[in-house]
This record gives C-alpha cells, sequence and structure tokens, in this order.
C-alpha cells in the first residue's frame, strides 16, 4: 500500500509533552480548559497523540494545541481524523492540523531542524519532551 501521507512524519521516541483544549464545537465557539496530552509523532499536516480524554468523532471538533519546539510556543488548530482505544483509560487521536501558509511554513521549519537535531539524541531541553516522571503519571492506570 502507497504511504498517501503528504509530508514526512517524525516519530517520537520520547512523547511530547503538550495541552489540548476545545475551541470549537460544530462551528460555535467555546473555550474549555487544557488537558495534558502527549504528542507520538508530528508532521506539518498534523499529529498522532494519546489523551486521557474520550472526545467524540461524530461531532465537528475545533482543537487547540500547544507545545514548545526550541523555547518557543507552537499554537496549532486541528480536527480529529481518527480515534483508536489503546487502553480503558487512553485514547489515540490522529490530528489533521488546520493551518494558514505563515503558520505551515514556520512549523516547517521546526520540524526540519527537530528532525536533524533528533538524530544526534532522543531529548532536547529546548522542546517540551516528556520527563520520565511525567510520562509514569501519564500513562499510569488509576
Amino acid at each position: 500500500m502507497a504511504n498517501k501521507r503528504e509530508y514526512f512524519r517524525i516519530g517520537l521516541k520520547i512523547p511530547l509533552s503538550a495541552q489540548l483544549k476545545i475551541v470549537g464545537i460544530n462551528n460555535i465557539l467555546v473555550d474549555t480548559k487544557y488537558a495534558s496530552i502527549c504528542v507520538t509523532d508530528i508532521s506539518a499536516g498534523g499529529l498522532r497523540v494519546h489523551s486521557k480524554l474520550d472526545l467524540p468523532l461524530n461531532i465537528d471538533l475545533l482543537l487547540e494545541f500547544i507545545f514548545s519546539l526550541f523555547h518557543k510556543d507552537v499554537k496549532v488548530l486541528g480536527t480529529i481524523v481518527r480515534k483508536t482505544n489503546i487502553s480503558s483509560s487512553m485514547y489515540e487521536y490522529g490530528i489533521r492540523f488546520s493551518l494558514d501558509e505563515n503558520q505551515h511554513t514556520l512549523l516547517m521549519g521546526h520540524l526540519n531542524l527537530l528532525s536533524i537535531r533528533l538524530r544526534q539524541s532522543n531529548i532536547i531541553s529546548s522542546c517540551s519532551f516528556c520527563s520520565e516522571e511525567e510520562m509514569r503519571e501519564f500513562y499510569s492506570t488509576s
């Protein structure tokens, strides 16, 4: 099967710690609290994330994601395109970004640099990678 992806993907051995909130439901603006998520892979087109939130697929949710790359907060909008239940309290979501050309160009630059730096090390201090403690807490089943 051919890979239909438009952008190269960066699989993260250690996930990025990120925040997610719902900013729109069926084209109506809302403002929810942030929830912690882990980004397991990233491209200029979207993310794969793990979350404890059981988000519905049958409504149009606009989500905001915030994470840090090279001492800069990256804030992007996206929608859910795929959902998998990976445990009784954990979900994996495929997210497609909704970016303007400027945001897209900026993100591509960060991701190119990230790809190069990750060849030398699994963790880059200027990015919001999960600590061992954060990962234990996030992935514990309690």
